[in-house]
């Protein structure tokens, strides 16, 4: 090989390498980064305890994970508008869209109806949210959790009413597999993509954004500030109403307290996947890798046979040590 030769071999070789070198270092300054090497982390752990390294574990986990990625992306929506906000109705959201769906108020047989009523439920939760914190001046933890006792006690109501599996086409499709991803895991995939794209490529998106980064510098750039709290609260409400639509539909089922779960479990999402609790940033991919990371963790933990007890303390510290992480990287730390 003549040196001319072994030049430009030599110049592709570095080039590559420079090209690997930049997109490592542009993974690493991912938000979501840390998270991710949890996943892989906690999925090495369940292969060494188990004696293989299953994709049909992670699989099952991911499917889990889909759901609390809804319910994480409702709640990163709020919290990224920043003021402090928070949803604490999003698991009677959760819950009484689910029994909606499932009692088949329009009839059985009338799955999109179903569908769509529980959607406007979750709707019109988050506009009365918007009502109660703009209009009425009350915090998004009073007001929300205000709502949030409403829906409850509408479930109560409700709760003894003939019910049902949903069935049909639509429980098939979620249940099916495509590729060996379960059908509900695709369509949880599908309306975050969606709603990556809104938030990210949308002029809501930006306004959402530069809100959340700084309410007064937005307000005199022409933020409206009560629409996009608006939009805001509203793509959350129907985030957690399709949640409890699928919840209902996949798992044949309800309870009063069906929802529960996902509160804490969505705001650890959030934390976990990268996100500020402060608002401005958001990461739709991010907070379905949190989401991935606690239900890996909560198998890990099941499979080192660790008590219920013990696995909440040792998620809690998992939280708590991801806010302090954050708290340490975020620019804005004295």
């Amino acid at each position: 090989m003549t040196r001319k030769a072994q030049f430009a071999v030599g110049s592709v070789t570095l080039m590559r390498t420079n090209v690997g070198v930049k997109i490592w270092r542009n993974l690493l300054r991912k938000s979501w980064a840390g998270a991710l090497a949890g996943v892989v982390l906690l999925w090495v752990i369940a292969g060494l305890v188990t004696g293989e390294l299953s994709w049909s574990f992670l699989i099952a986990n991911a499917t889990i994970a889909g759901l609390f990625a809804l319910a994480g992306t409702a709640q990163m929506a709020v919290l990224a508008s920043g003021s402090g906000n928070i949803d604490l109705s999003l698991p009677y959201v959760v819950t009484f869209s689910a029994y909606v769906m499932s009692a088949g108020v329009l009839g059985q047989d009338n799955v999109a109806g179903s569908v769509l009523l529980s959607v406007l439920v979750g709707a019109l939760t988050g506009a009365v949210n918007v009502a109660l914190i703009v209009r009425l001046r009350i915090p998004a933890i009073v007001a929300t959790l205000a709502s949030g006792y409403i829906l409850y006690s509408l479930t109560v109501s409700i709760q003894n009413w003939p019910s049902k599996p949903v069935g049909g086409m639509f429980e098939a499709m979620l249940r099916a597999r495509f590729a060996g991803l379960t059908g509900v895991l695709i369509v949880a995939a599908l309306i975050l993509a969606v709603v990556g794209v809104l938030l990210s490529r949308t002029v809501f998106g930006l306004q959402f954004h530069a809100m959340g980064q700084n309410a007064e510098v937005a307000r005199l750039a022409g933020v409206r500030r009560g629409w996009v709290l608006l939009g805001t609260f509203v793509l959350a409400g129907v985030l957690e109403a399709l949640l409890g639509v699928l919840l209902a539909t996949y798992q044949g089922g309800v309870s009063a307290d069906l929802g529960r779960a996902y509160l804490l479990g969505s705001v650890a999402a959030v934390v976990i996947g990268g996100t500020r609790p402060t608002g401005g940033v958001t990461s739709v991919f991010g907070t379905a890798v949190g989401a991935l990371v606690l239900t890996l963790a909560q198998s890990d933990l099941i499979l080192l046979n660790f008590g219920i007890g013990t696995q909440y303390i040792i998620q809690g510290l998992i939280v708590l040590s991801t806010v302090c992480l954050v708290a340490a990287r975020s620019p804005d730390r004295r």
